[in-house]
């Protein structure tokens, strides 16, 4: 991929990885995105399963996935601006033309899953995102630790509180969590088994 290739030879990638390396990160770190690369690889060239999910614009996705998290700081709420932001100033400069920055704008905007996706590539990319959802029950034990050392500063009723609304908005979707078929038949059930048994724990958490 020559964008790749050149976002590289920039030293773009080492920073990147710098970035994602940060010591306040615990889930959005490299392991979420290099879970999401191998992802986007076994969806669009194939790998175990039958269905596949083809990706109009693969060399955008994958970098889309490099800078979605770039930036991450649970403080704030412009996460995924502020990476897009990034990702233009750093591919801007080495020649990743204007219709592909764009590009990597959109798709890093619909994991803030504010909206539905629109294009075929943005389902992709948010079902990516989301892949976590779907995961072995012992990774997503993981995840849930995780997400709660990230969140550390909040208070724990407050944290089990908002955690529980986002788990009961992704259950209320069903299988229409996610937006892709590969989606839909490869983590769909895994996923509302996850987020059951975590609502589950949740409420008797907030119960004690």
């Amino acid at each position: 991929m020559a964008t790749a290739a050149a976002a590289s030879s920039s030293g773009a990638i080492d920073e990147l990885l710098q970035r994602w390396g940060e010591p306040h990160r615990a889930y959005h770190t490299t392991q979420h995105l290099q879970e999401a690369l191998d992802l986007l690889s076994t969806w669009c060239t194939g790998g175990s399963g039958s269905t596949r999910c083809a990706s109009n614009w693969p060399s955008a996705l994958a970098l889309a996935l490099f800078f979605h998290d770039a930036i991450y700081d649970p403080h704030r709420a412009d996460n995924e601006e502020a990476s897009a932001q990034l990702a233009r100033s750093m591919l801007g400069p080495v020649g990743v033309p204007e219709e592909m920055l764009s590009a990597i704008d959109r798709l890093i905007d619909v994991t803030r899953h504010a909206a539905m996706p629109a294009a075929d590539d943005e389902r992709l990319m948010v079902d990516i995102d989301l892949a976590i959802l779907g995961a072995r029950p012992e990774r997503y034990a993981q995840y849930r630790a995780q997400v709660r050392h990230e969140y550390r500063h909040v208070p724990e009723q407050d944290f089990l509180r908002g955690r529980l609304g986002l788990v009961e908005r992704f259950l209320g979707q069903g299988l229409g969590l996610f937006h892709t078929e590969c989606g839909r038949a490869e983590l769909g059930a895994q996923a509302l088994r996850n987020l059951a048994a975590e609502a589950q724990d949740l409420r008797q958490l907030l119960d004690r």
